[in-house]
């Protein structure tokens, strides 16, 4: 029987290189010999014995993602400045694109051959995750899928899905561990053996000494999912800043899990439709705020949270969360306190740095980059280089500032233009790396790609340094219209917001109507800054099913909901830890993840390690949230004189595209075609004649209609159209 089962499972074209199947005591594992198109299924009992049975491979048949265009980037040219597809001084070769690690998974009834079909699809979607090797395990009823991008051990023993040694526990995990070393060494100690150097058979052993509390001890970004066969229980756990995505959807009595919504929806065990909450909040927000997610039934596992599914049941705790006041008694003078925060901040990034492979920086024109440039070097990296994407228009282009850093601080520099008609090309693949709808990513997107492209495997990012040091513009917006708010009497704000909220002004004039409406002046300020659409602009711009929500949107919700949780000193305290619940996890981290993972490239937030936050978090507002003054100081100790100096002198700069000039320019046709009538009826969603005119608007006044609105539209067409999903 279980002969047959893996017969007519591999008939249907095997997604991965490794598959097991324990049932009956027995584990069968199934190994694709490099080279061949035979499987060995090999079988397990206490001792190990092996049969010589083969069958044979089908080819693999898992959906592929769009195709994009260009031509690769050479690992050997970071030096000089090249057009996107063009070398800088010598020939280019062509590199397939795949892509990063992945988990999923299920607890489900059913026989052996239904799990394993399944666990094939999922597998299939998440394929771009994880190049290097794909592996299935089922244990009863449990299955766990990972692809794999070897970053720490590179040999088949790292291997996933991995077991313990009497296959009581198994584990599919996604992300580095870097304290994974020093927790190694304890573990020895405690008399555990290792049969590999990767960080998740360290995460494995760790569960086995300390349970469900073993992510306490892990310092890094992950998603992991643990079965333990002996309790018959499913511990699912995320990092703690939600640098790792981990979604979950329960369904007659089933859980599945993945690190995307495509390997969910992949499954055929979920119907692929719009979840309207989670719609309406990324009209307005621009992205799709926890609770909530793009498809009905699948939610987001919150950051720094632990779960398990036992017996058809879940529960969900927290094991870390944000706090301001975890400091006890005075802080350090400034000098002293500088010099501990240069500490904590190098010893991030030594951590950071660990892998077998080479390590490529994003470096921009501003202070972040150039902070985290010269950390890496002063920690001893070695054989750093550093990318910048430039444009053709001077406005969005740090080409020089990026320049003047590598140059100062001594570091191989690759500078690439793209031009709008490269990138108008590659939108269908985009949309579909987005694996939900998003304003942002693009420019991720795209200094991902070029990376990977290059040869890199990991990448140093300056996530998180505007939340943590204050480095945003728009803090000073919060600051003018709380007061507002709070000035306006409640009765004439609401006769003002209705006036204001009913003209044909601009929206950035008719968002203010938010101010007046008798909120509470902080989720006023943060929704007259934030949103894209007005209550009214949904009703009209969706079907009238999608539209329909009670008397709060999901965007205010959303905001009301952090805005009574986060942890107030003062305002701008309260402002940057809104930023960091509200925008860097649920937006910025995200899209970082899903858009580089679309390339095989593991990005590090080095600011967002854990131990350096909980430093920063208690310092007082008016020393760490000042135009990143803090951040400088700590690092002046090894940042060139003059590149001190030139980085206070720098305004700061948002590493965006030029998106109002290429949506009336060089995108237009493709923008037209996807709000084509006939395009718009056959998803559904949009109304055609509203969605229409506001494009008529645009293209008469962008700036009073805005292109994030625009944008927001036609990647929701788009991602609709790509997902297959239905309202």
């Amino acid at each position: 029987m279980v002969r047959e089962s893996i017969a007519h499972y591999l008939a249907g074209g095997a997604a991965a290189e490794r598959y097991s199947l324990l049932t009956g005591g027995t584990l069968y594992l199934l190994v694709r010999v490099s080279g061949s198109a035979a499987i060995h299924v090999h079988r397990h009992a206490a001792i190990p014995e092996l049969c010589d049975e083969r069958l044979p491979l089908a080819a693999c048949r898992h959906p592929v993602p769009p195709a994009h265009a260009g031509n690769p980037v050479s690992p050997s040219c970071f030096s000089g400045r090249a057009r996107f597809g063009q070398p800088a001084r010598d020939s280019l070769h062509r590199r397939q694109i795949e892509a990063m690690c992945g988990i999923a998974g299920m607890v489900a009834e059913g026989s052996a051959q239904a799990l394993l079909e399944a666990a094939k699809l999922m597998a299939g979607a998440l394929s771009h995750r994880g190049p290097d090797s794909h592996g299935v395990e089922c244990i009863d009823q449990c299955v766990l899928v990972n692809t794999r991008l070897a970053i720490i051990d590179l040999s088949e023993r790292g291997r996933m899905p991995m077991a313990n040694q009497d296959h009581s526990v198994w584990i599919t995990y996604n992300g580095e561990s870097y304290n994974a070393g020093e927790l190694r060494r304890m573990l020895m100690q405690r008399g555990y053996r290792f049969r590999s150097t990767t960080d998740t058979e360290v995460v494995l052993h760790l569960y086995e000494e300390f349970g469900e509390r073993c992510v306490e001890r892990l310092r890094g970004m992950f998603a992991f999912a643990i079965w333990d066969a002996r309790t018959r229980k499913l511990v699912l756990a995320r990092d703690r800043l939600g640098i790792k995505p981990l979604y979950y959807a329960i369904s007659h009595g089933r859980l599945l899990f993945a690190s995307e919504l495509k390997a969910l929806l992949a499954s055929g065990l979920l119907p692929r439709k719009l979840d309207p909450a989670g719609l309406r909040a990324y009209l307005q927000l621009g992205h799709v705020p926890p609770p909530w997610t793009a498809i009905q039934g699948i939610q987001p596992l919150e950051p720094g949270h632990v779960a398990v599914w036992q017996e058809q049941k879940w529960t969900s705790s927290a094991y870390w969360s944000l706090r301001s006041d975890s400091t006890n008694g005075a802080l350090p003078p400034p000098g002293k306190l500088t010099e501990e925060l240069s500490d904590v901040f190098l010893d991030a990034m030594r951590h950071h740095l660990v892998s077998d492979v080479p390590v490529v920086l994003f470096l921009s024109g501003g202070t972040d980059s150039a902070c985290l440039a010269a950390a890496a070097r002063q920690a001893g990296a070695q054989n750093l280089t550093a990318m910048t994407v430039g444009f053709t228009e001077e406005e969005f282009d740090e080409s020089e500032l990026s320049q003047r850093t590598a140059r100062a601080l001594d570091i191989p520099h690759r500078i690439v233009t793209l031009p709008a008609e490269q990138i108008r090309r590659d939108l269908s693949h985009v949309v579909w790396a987005m694996d939900q709808p998003t304003v942002d990513g693009l420019n991720t997107y795209w200094i991902s790609r070029l990376a990977a492209e290059a040869g890199c495997k990991v990448a140093i990012s300056g996530q998180g340094g505007d939340e943590l040091f204050g480095g945003y513009e728009s803090l000073a917006w919060f600051e003018r219209f709380t007061g507002i708010a709070q000035w306006v009497r409640p009765w004439h704000a609401r006769a003002l917001g209705r006036l204001l909220d009913q003209t044909a002004l601009p929206f950035r004039w008719r968002k203010l109507s938010y101010l007046f409406g008798g909120r509470d002046p902080f989720v006023a300020s943060q929704l007259a800054v934030k949103v894209l659409f007005l209550e009214r602009d949904l009703r009209r711009l969706l079907i009238p099913p999608l539209a329909e929500n009670g008397r709060q949107t999901e965007a205010e919700y959303h905001l009301a909901y952090w805005a009574k949780r986060v942890e107030e000193r003062d305002l701008k305290e309260k402002l940057a830890f809104m930023d960091i619940h509200t925008h860097l996890e649920p937006r910025l981290l995200r899209d970082m993840d899903a858009m580089s993972m679309a390339h095989s490239l593991e990005v590090r937030p080095v600011f967002l390690d854990h131990r350096l936050v909980e430093f920063l978090l208690p310092i007082p507002s008016a020393i760490r949230i000042h135009q990143k003054r803090l951040l400088l100081e700590a690092t002046k100790r090894f940042l060139p004189s003059e590149l001190l100096q030139d980085l206070q002198a720098r305004r700061k700069r948002t590493f965006t595209f030029p998106f109002a000039r290429w949506l009336t320019r060089d995108w237009r046709p493709t923008i037209e075609q996807s709000f084509a009538a006939e395009r718009l009826e056959s998803v559904g969603v949009l109304e055609p004649s509203s969605v229409g005119q506001l494009w008529q608007r645009y293209v008469r006044s962008s700036a009073a209609v805005g292109w994030s609105r625009i944008w927001s539209l036609f990647v929701l067409q788009r991602w609709c159209e790509t997902m297959q999903v239905h309202p």
